[in-house]
């Protein structure tokens, strides 16, 4: 089919000043108002060029400033990793320094000697106090001014501040100068030297010079052996580090980066270089106790590494421990046995870049500004823009002249489609534009044909379809007609077979409807079986319902003689247990009265002695009244003779005359004298007989009392021994009372547990009968629902 067998409508041939055909459809389908074609293309094309370009652009900017970024922060964790490098080869340096002196024979040699004599004298043995004192004023163990000579040489030497070693018992032994102590062994770089061989003590600023330090001790032992002689320690200024530190970093500082070695254990940056230079002394952290705290974070995680960590969740765990942005996380090994931990930390406004130092508790911490870093790749953005910018206008220029050209064939075929859809179906496209072009035209062509051909054969098939519909609804009415009586009950109706589907549908109805029946026919025979054997089983199951209830009854009643019994038992065992404390406090009494009894025994015991002894002195006082009796006697006879002196005495002085009358006056008086003695002896005489009397009465009445006493020990004696006996018979007793008042606990005991089990054998019966009843009454409940189920079964017609 050529384009010449084709109308075509080029132009309308519409007069002016009246619409034409193309306008007139618009305006009927509404489009009259929508782009020209080469407008929409040049809208949808230019974006979709300039899409790419913008894209590409945007891309092009980012990977570059990203690389520039990548860069900047390559260059900051290699700063971080070169300041910890540099730090641990330093202390690697400064032990091998120290264990190059330890090499000398000299200094194990007089260690061990030294030792030798700290134990000999038993200096180690004395107070820290009293060594200090001691010791305190050279602070030597003893003098060696040729190794601290030596040690002096190697501060020299090395740049180092102070060396000093202490041997075993942790005495000064050799020092470049003297240090504050005597005794090292209770500082904590001694200790710890001496438990893990090499110690790193936290950064702190030497009183004396008022510079900052680094301190390091190990313990010294010899090559060959394990056995510790003592610990070394030396003392480095931090200048010295930072100087070496500022090697390897200060060329590759640039803007605001700095780099800092940090001690997690003070949290002070002992070690601080940027672009200008090195600060000395103790400095600040960057980032405050945020950086500190997460510099201890990650020593701390450093110790829970392993080769096989999982690092994914060591990431979320240190995460979870800081305050800033964690962006990396990574461990690694320069060499075997010394691993590195390196984590990137943004916090606030600057980027930190972490990096533990192996063997040491100390953290290198590279920082730049945020906005240093975001600053990168910012001039291409200018370049990238105005290359951006010129390729838009070009493109766009060439889509404008490209949907020119594109838009006029369509424009063609958009006419003659406006015609067909009109009602004019003769009409056809013209071929013509570019091949797209005529293949569209060359379609829309076949594509009226074939709509042409599609109308034709749409009216014939229309027409049969409304045939075979007649057909099918009378079919399906007789179905309806042969089996309506089943909606009823009546399932012995059947459905005619015909050809066709509605023979198929009437197959199925038929079989369905002959299940129907079977069940129907099982149900009545199930439903008349349950319900003849509910009735038959209804009065087993009441009877038995009434012997559960009836049993009930009887254990309520057990129970209450039960309870009774146990209340019976409980005050039996209230009355043993007073009847015991009864027996208790008898038995107390009895042994009271026992020890009583016993001291009153001895009472009179001791009284019967007493009675003896007091007989004995009576008598003796007896034996003296008869003394008395006799002195008595010889006074008066003394007195008598006294007077018969007196009376010669009176008669010589009278013979004498008056010499004599002197003499015959102390006559008179001592015949006086005598007279009065010879009265008095009569009167002692008297009293003594009465005494003598008296005595004997009294010495009468204790024998009578002896005797007494006598029978009245022997009396307590046989009392005792009574007592004795009830007292034993009262241990039994109350032995007895004991195992009376512990059976009737047991009883109580044992009862109460039978009370137990016979109020849970109530329940028991009573949820039993309880079950019983239900049981019974779901069965008659179940007997008219088979009741039911079979009058309701009953409405089905199975046979004809």
């Amino acid at each position: 089919m050529t384009a010449q067998q084709y109308p075509i409508n080029k132009k309308s041939s519409a007069k002016p000043g009246k619409p034409s055909l193309r306008s007139a459809s618009l305006a009927k389908l509404g489009l009259g108002k929508g782009q020209p074609l080469n407008q929409r293309l040049l809208q949808t094309l230019l974006p979709v060029a300039l899409l790419p370009l913008a894209v590409a652009s945007g891309l092009g900017i980012a990977v570059t400033r990203r690389s520039e970024q990548n860069q900047a922060l390559f260059l900051l964790t290699e700063e971080s990793f070169l300041a910890s490098e540099a730090a641990s080869v330093f202390v690697e340096d400064n032990f091998k320094i120290i264990e190059s002196v330890l090499v000398n024979p000299s200094i194990q040699a007089t260690l061990r000697q030294i030792d030798q004599q700290v134990e000999t004298k038993g200096i180690a043995k004395k107070p820290i106090e009293a060594l200090e004192q001691e010791f305190g004023q050279n602070k030597l163990i003893a003098r060696n001014s040729v190794l601290n000579k030596y040690l002096s040489d190697v501060v020299k030497i090395e740049g180092m501040t102070q060396l000093s070693v202490t041997e075993s018992h942790g005495f000064n032994v050799a020092f470049s100068k003297p240090p504050e102590d005597f005794v090292q062994r209770d500082e904590e770089w001694w200790t710890e030297a001496k438990a893990n061989t090499k110690f790193v003590e936290p950064i702190k600023v030497d009183e004396s010079t008022g510079v900052a330090s680094i301190a390091i001790a190990e313990a010294i032992s010899p090559v060959d052996s394990s056995e510790f002689l003592g610990v070394m320690e030396a003392i480095i200024p931090t200048t010295v580090m930072s100087q070496r530190i500022a090697t390897y970093t200060a060329t590759a500082l640039s803007g605001t980066q700095q780099v800092q070695i940090v001690d997690t254990r003070n949290g002070v940056a002992f070690s601080s270089i940027t672009v200008d230079g090195i600060q000395d002394g103790l400095v600040e952290v960057l980032g405050g106790n945020a950086i500190v705290q997460t510099s201890q974070a990650l020593i701390a995680e450093l110790a829970n590494t392993g080769a096989d960590t999982d690092m994914k969740g060591l990431k979320q765990s240190f995460d979870d421990q800081i305050q800033g942005k964690l962006l990396s996380l990574e461990r690694f090994e320069v060499e075997a046995g010394k691993p590195f931990l390196e984590a990137v930390v943004t916090y606030q406004d600057r980027e930190y870049s972490l990096t533990t130092v192996p063997g040491t508790a100390w953290v290198a911490i590279a920082s730049v500004n945020l906005a240093e870093i975001n600053s990168a790749g910012s001039k291409l953005l200018i370049v990238f823009a105005g290359t951006a910018l010129i390729l838009g206008l070009g493109i766009a220029a060439i889509l404008r002249l490209l949907a020119g050209q594109l838009a006029a064939p369509l424009q063609t075929l958009t006419e003659t489609a406006q015609t067909a859809t009109s009602g004019n179906l003769e009409t056809r496209a013209a071929l013509e534009g570019t091949r797209e072009t005529q293949i569209l035209g060359q379609s829309f062509n076949t594509l009226l044909e074939q709509i042409q051909e599609l109308l034709n054969s749409q009216k014939a098939l229309t027409e049969e379809q409304r045939k075979e519909r007649e057909t099918l609804e009378n079919e399906i009415t007789e179905l309806m007609e042969e089996v309506g009586d089943a909606a009823d009950g009546d399932l012995s109706v059947r459905a005619k077979l015909v050809p066709g589907d509605v023979g198929i549908v009437a197959d199925l109805f038929n079989a369905v409807i002959e299940n129907l029946r079977d069940i129907a026919v099982t149900v009545k025979q199930s439903s008349g079986d349950v319900s003849q054997s509910l009735l038959d089983n209804e009065q087993q199951i009441r009877t038995l319902a009434d012997q559960a209830i009836a049993e009930v009854q009887s254990l309520r009643e057990a129970m209450d003689a039960v309870q009774e019994m146990d209340s019976s038992i409980q005050t039996v065992a209230d009355n043993a247990t007073q009847a015991s404390t009864l027996t208790n406090d008898t038995y107390a009494t009895a042994q009271a009265g026992t020890q009583s009894m016993e001291e009153t025994a001895h009472s009179i015991l001791e009284l019967r002695s007493t009675v003896g002894e007091t007989a004995k002195k009576i008598k003796r006082l007896g034996e003296s009244a008869q003394k008395i009796a006799q002195s008595v006697s010889l006074i008066d006879e003394i007195a008598l003779k006294t007077n018969l002196l007196a009376v010669n005495a009176s008669v010589e002085a009278s013979r004498a005359g008056e010499l004599g009358q002197g003499f015959t006056a102390v006559a008179e008086q001592v015949g006086s004298l005598a007279e009065q003695s010879a009265g008095a002896t009569k009167t002692i005489a008297q009293i003594v007989a009465e005494i003598q009397t008296e005595t004997q009465e009294v010495v009468a009445a204790i024998e009578t009392g002896t005797a007494q006493v006598v029978d009245s020990s022997q009396q307590v004696e046989a009392t005792q021994k009574q007592l004795e006996e009830v007292l034993a018979k009262s241990d039994k007793i109350n032995q007895l009372m004991q195992e009376i008042s512990a059976s009737t606990t047991n009883q109580t005991l044992v009862s109460k547990a039978v009370t137990e089990l016979m109020q849970k054998a109530t329940k028991t019966s009573e949820k039993q009968s309880q079950s019983s009843n239900q049981v019974a009454q779901a069965i008659q409940e179940t007997a008219q629902v088979a009741q039911k189920l079979q009058a309701s079964v009953e409405q089905f017609k199975v046979e004809k």
